[in-house]
This record gives structure tokens, C-alpha cells and sequence, in this order.
């Protein structure tokens, strides 16, 4: 007995739901013109998000219209197989409505990624991404970054070795990103990391930017730029379609036509390593379907495994401590962004100063100083660095020595152009405003970092008595998002060392900080040996030294004096146990540095002295605070441990007149 017509449309629903997606609109148009659907039921169908979704649209009316509809179906189906009846495949790039769509995109993109937001900007300012770069460096599978140290210092040191030692490694330029591997098959997936700081975002900024202007690209029609910021912020199933109309609601009536062709679309992430489900990419169960409702784990995930949209291209964007978390079959081209080089940092100081004598010899001080310098390659600092010598030029002074003293020049020139006093706060003097905003920011800082968070929302600025200002918001990133019932907030201080040294501060200003650090014994002790807090604590060091409090007392309240001596005592007591045990010192060494005196030298008095910088690449900016711990002691050195520092012949040379001092030497090259 033959099938009914119903029966046979509930049992081939999942084939015909696959067989008729790609040209479902004609088919609704043959469907009305046969009568088989009303006017009511075209626009039923016709208007539902996905054509997959519409194919199912169609299914349903024609089940709930019977038997008869359902055989009227069946036979334009044998009509269209036959070829009796033509239908018409989207063919969405000869599409007129598609081509102006993407010129649309293209606009609106271009509108949005030609300004950089600095950190020190002011209203009526505006700093363009064209006068800015980065430089690539593309490697043949992934570094495996020490995590046991502070992410940034080790990059630091690693990078030296990157691009000096690895001749082998190809340079690549942002255009070059999707180019063939081996002259064979294009990288759909790509993964981009890099420290805090080093330009990943600004790298995504100028990929879009020229997306946005044809000028590189153009394999490519469409790209959509998420965050995980603003990803973060989704707290309920979504649908990929949803999560694209979110900010490119111009795209929703050719939004289908762009997924249906996938293989002309390219998907940014950036800042996976901020994600709150960073550590459940691995998933087993997939999405399929744009228009499914899923979590948004599983819909990114289904994205980088290919299983949904799996002809698109998708770039991703991580720091090095999040990328083990990433599925390997996700990634095929990995690419670490080295920063700056030193012609780099002369060409940006070059156009930061926009005059040719003043920045060369700004660029020349600050080469003079490796400790500066160094850290220089990271484009957030270069920017921090070139600010505060354009003030202190100005006014006359001292230039900076070390990375406190950068840091705190930062703060009062941001302090100096964006405070305003607060006319409601009474008699509450200006001086005791700022210090409520800067012990608020550093509050929040202080117990994010203990936290290990860099993401945070409007109540935790509340919890910490942060309100907005000018000066606050010169520090924070605010990401809002709309959400159906409310605006949410997401927020982070704009680089990972700006909040490091707001802990630092707030430890310093506060008489009885939260979780004090140095109380801590067991926790304290883990997170230094972990390396996590080694620059909170050269923060530390750099504020209470004397020329640090006498610049903040400027414009913050004085900070107690005891604090400064009780830590003094503190590191000079560690200093001396370390150098006794032969264990590793180096950053201890660079907080003693921070303090810039010579004075100190008399407490350092250990039974016998080891200095044990082993295990650990070493910078020049590591290697001057070496000489300079090697000025200030007097006497024998019973053992100086190099070993596995990568370092190079000619800086063990300028060591000679130390090492005559020294009864045993251990490095390797």
C-alpha cells in the first residue's frame, strides 16, 4: 500500500530540510503561484530567519493543510526533479542587493576602525590607525612560553631569542596572514597571540581597516569582529545569526546569502584568553545551523572545528597563557606578534613626537636606558614612555630612570589634564579627591589581581567605590553591550602592567590594605614563587622609594613612612637569605634596582653570597640590574649561576671586571 503524502513529508523531513535550503525562495515562489500555499503562508515562510529554517516553515503549513496539500507538494517536487518547472540557486554574489550590502559593510567597518582610542586622549582629539603598525613574526607551530613567570617579562626575554636566534622563523606582514602554506593550501583557522599589550587588537584593527578599504583581503566579502568582552556578556542560548545582527543589524536581509556562501567570510575573535569559558572549547556536541539556538560555547566551538559555517575563515586572537586551551585541530597557522623592533621604536617615536630632531633625541634617551628600552617593543609602553618624556621635557625636569618612575610621571600627567574637581564634594580638598579616585582604582586592581582577574562589571566598580571621571576613564576600557532588558558594562584597566601598578599603589597608600600581601604566608609564598606578582612587587619597591613619594605628594596624600621601611626591611632580609641559599634572585634584585639606592648596600651583608639568575633568558634590561647589584656589593662571590640564560659572549666580556670576584662561574651558550 502506497505511503500517504503526509506520512512520506514526516518521515523525509530531515532530507528534504537539506535537499531544498539552497533555493527554498523560488521554491515558495512556485508554491504560491500553484495555490499550494496561500498569500498569508508565503509570508509566513518567506520572512523566517535562515533558509533552513524557512524549508521547515514550509513543511509545517503543508502538514497542518492535509493530505491534499501535501500530494499538491509532492507533485511540484517531481515537476522541479523532471526540470519541467526551473528554480533558481542563490547565487548571491551576482546578486545586486548582495554586491551593495557589502560596500555597505565595508563603510560602516571602515567608520569604525579608522580612529585609535589612546589613553591619554582628550575630547576634540583624534589619533588615526593608519599612523600605526605592527610587526609579525609568523612561527611553524606554537612557542611554549615559560607561564611560570609574569607573561610579559618572559615574552620579553623569549623574544630576543625569537628574533635573533631563529633566522629560520619567516617575518610575515599583516596581508600575508591568509597566504598559502608551503605555496599549497590556504589556512582557514589562524591563531594570533602575544602579551598584553604588544598590538593584538591593533593588529585586528588594521586587518579590518584594510578589509574595509580593498586594499588587502579581497578573497573575502564579508568579516564580523566579535570580542570576547562583549561575547562575555551572553548569559543565554543565542544563535549565531543573533549574535551577528547584534552589531550588523544593516546585513539582515542578505545575512542568509552571506553564511549560505561561507567561503567568502572571515570570523575575528579577539582576547580569547578572556573569555569565561575559555577552559570548555573542547566540546562534543556541535551546532549545525546558524539559526540554532545553542550556548555560546558550543556555537564558537562548532565555528573553530569547522562543523558550523565550515568553509569560513576564522582569525583568532589569545595571550600565550590561554592558548594550551585551544583543541590543536583548531589551528592550522600560528602567528606571535614580537612588537616593535629597535626601527620600529625609532619610527614611532618619530611620529609620536611629529618632529624629526625631537624625536631622535628623545628615541636616543631613552635608548640609553636599557632597562626603558627593553620593554620599549610593547606598543602600549613605547606610547606610556613617549608621553611622560614629552611632559617632563616640557617642564624641565629629571627624565625617568625606571618603570616605577615612568609609570608615576604617567600618572600625574594624566592627573594634571584630566582631574576636575568635583564642585559637590564640599570642602574636600582637590588633593584628597584624587587620592579617593587613585586608592578606589587601586583597590579594585589590588583585589583583582590577587583575584587573577582582568574583567570586571559595574558592581565591582561600586564594591570599590570607583565612580567615572575623566582620570578614572583614562586608566579603564569599557566595553557596553545591550542587552533585551538593560546596557551591561565590562571593564579592565587598559593594560595588564597599568593595574599591576595601581596594586602596588593602593598596597602603598593604604594603611590597612585588603589580604595584605606581606602577611600572607602561604599564599604569599606561592604567588612569588609563581613569578605572577614579580612586577607588583618592582611596582612596589619603585613607589616607596624617596623620589617616587616625593613626585606622587604632589597631587596624593603623603604615604607613611613606616611602610617604606618595614618593606626596605623586608627586602633586604630576603635579599640576603636568597644569596645565602643560592636561589634564584632576579627579581628581587630588580626591586632593589627600583629603589635606585646605593645606601641600601650597606644591609646587604649575607654569610656567603651566591647570585643565581639560572633558568631564566635573560634581558638587557635583566642584565643591567645584574651590574648594578654587582657595583653595590663589596667582596668574594662564591658562585655566580648563568646557566641557561641564553647569554651572549660579548655581555659575559663586559662582566670581566666582575669576575675576577668570583670563585665559581656556571653558563652555558
Amino acid at each position: 500500500m502506497r505511503m500517504s503524502a503526509v506520512k512520506s513529508l514526516i518521515k523525509n523531513r530531515c532530507e528534504l530540510v537539506d535537499e531544498l535550503a539552497d533555493h527554498i525562495d523560488s521554491i515558495l515562489d512556485q508554491c504560491l503561484m500553484k495555490d499550494v500555499i496561500n498569500k498569508d503562508d508565503y509570508e509566513n515562510a518567506k520572512y523566517d530567519p535562515g533558509p533552513r529554517n524557512r524549508v521547515r516553515k514550509l513543511l509545517d503549513i503543508i502538514y497542518n493543510r492535509g493530505e491534499d496539500t501535501a500530494k499538491e507538494f509532492e507533485a511540484l517536487q517531481l515537476q522541479i526533479k523532471a526540470g519541467h518547472l526551473s528554480i533558481n540557486e542563490r547565487k548571491p554574489w551576482h546578486d545586486n542587493e548582495y554586491s551593495k550590502m557589502m560596500l555597505k559593510h565595508k563603510q560602516v567597518l571602515k567608520r569604525r576602525n579608522e580612529p585609535m582610542m589612546c589613553y591619554n586622549m582628550r575630547h576634540g582629539e583624534r589619533i588615526y590607525l593608519t599612523d600605526y603598525f605592527v610587526n609579525l613574526l609568523l612561527l611553524k607551530g606554537h612557542c611554549n612560553l615559560e607561564t611560570k613567570k609574569h607573561e610579559l617579562l618572559t615574552f620579553g626575554q623569549q623574544r630576543i631569542y625569537l628574533q635573533e636566534k631563529m633566522p629560520e622563523r619567516l617575518m610575515v606582514k599583516p596581508e600575508e596572514l591568509f597566504y598559502p602554506l608551503n605555496d599549497k593550501r590556504v589556512p582557514k583557522k589562524l591563531l594570533v597571540t602575544g602579551v598584553a599589550g604588544i598590538g593584538k587588537t591593533m593588529l585586528i584593527q588594521k586587518v579590518v581597516y584594510d578589509f574595509a578599504n580593498s586594499q588587502f583581503y579581497s578573497e573575502f566579502d564579508f568579516v564580523f569582529h566579535f570580542t570576547f568582552r562583549d561575547l562575555n556578556l551572553i548569559n543565554k542560548p543565542v544563535s549565531l545569526r543573533s549574535l551577528i545582527l547584534m552589531k550588523n543589524g544593516h546585513l539582515s536581509k542578505v545575512l542568509d546569502d552571506i553564511l549560505a556562501n561561507d567561503d567568502k567570510l572571515l570570523i575575528i575573535f579577539d582576547g580569547f584568553d578572556e573569555f569565561k569559558f575559555y577552559t570548555e572549547l573542547d566540546i562534543d556536541c556541535y551546532v549545525f545551523d546558524p539559526t540554532e539556538e545553542a550556548e555560546l560555547v558550543q556555537i564558537i566551538g562548532s565555528i573553530l572545528k569547522g562543523e558550523l559555517l565550515s568553509e569560513a575563515s576564522v582569525l583568532l586572537t589569545s595571550r600565550p597563557t590561554a592558548i594550551n586551551h585551544i583543541p590543536l585541530d583548531c589551528v592550522e597557522r600560528f602567528i606571535i606578534i614580537t612588537g616593535f623592533s629597535v626601527n620600529e621604536i625609532n619610527d614611532f617615536f618619530q611620529k609620536f613626537y611629529q618632529n624629526k630632531e625631537l624625536g631622535k633625541a628623545m628615541f636616543d634617551m631613552v635608548k640609553e636606558n636599557p632597562c626603558l628600552f627593553t620593554l620599549c617593543y610593547i606598543p602600549a609602553f613605547c606610547y606610556i614612555v613617549c608621553s611622560v618624556f614629552k611632559e617632563t621635557a616640557r617642564l624641565g625636569v629629571e627624565q625617568p630612570k625606571t618603570m616605577t618612575d615612568i609609570y608615576s610621571h604617567y600618572l600625574m600627567v594624566l592627573i594634571k589634564h584630566h582631574w576636575h574637581k568635583n564642585s559637590t564634594s564640599g570642602n574636600v580638598s582637590e588633593c584628597d579627591q584624587v587620592s579617593q579616585a587613585v586608592v578606589g582604582l587601586g583597590k579594585l586592581a589590588y583585589t583583582k589581581l590577587l583575584a587573577h582577574e582582568t574583567l570586571f562589571f559595574d558592581h565591582d566598580l561600586k564594591a570599590n567605590s570607583v565612580d567615572s571621571c575623566d582620570l578614572v576613564n583614562s586608566f579603564l576600557d569599557r566595553t557596553s553591550v545591550q542587552q533585551p532588558d538593560c546596557v551591561e558594562n565590562v571593564f579592565s584597566f587598559t593594560h595588564l602592567t597599568i593595574q599591576e601598578f595601581f596594586a602596588a599603589l593602593y598596597y602603598v597608600l593604604e594603611t590597612s590594605p585588603l589580604h595584605d600581601i606581606m602577611n600572607m604566608e602561604d599564599s604569599n609564598n606561592t604567588l612569588i614563587g609563581s613569578g605572577y606578582l614579580d612586577l607588583f612587587f618592582r611596582f612596589l619597591s619603585g613607589l616607596l622609594s624617596d623620589r617616587n613619594q616625593k613626585l606622587l605628594s604632589k597631587q596624593i596624600n603623603c604615604i607613611d613612612c613606616t611602610k617604606s621601611e618595614s618593606y626596605l626591611s623586608w627586602l633586604i632580609k630576603n635579599i640576603n637569605k636568597l644569596c645565602e641559599d643560592g636561589a634564584f634572585i632576579l627579581n628581587q634584585l630588580h626591586c632593589l634596582f627600583e629603589q635606585r639606592n646605593s645606601s641600601l648596600a650597606k644591609g646587604i651583608t649575607p654569610k656567603i653570597l651566591r647570585i643565581n639568575i639560572s633558568d631564566n633568558p635573560i634581558s638587557f634590561m635583566d642584565f643591567s640590574v645584574l651590574k648594578y647589584f654587582l657595583d653595590l656589593v663589596s667582596g668574594n662571590i662564591l658562585e655566580l649561576d648563568m646557566t641557561a640564560t641564553n647569554i651572549s659572549n660579548s655581555l659575559v666580556k663586559s662582566l670581566q671586571p666582575y669576575l675576577s670576584r668570583c670563585n665559581r662561574i656556571w653558563y652555558a651558550f
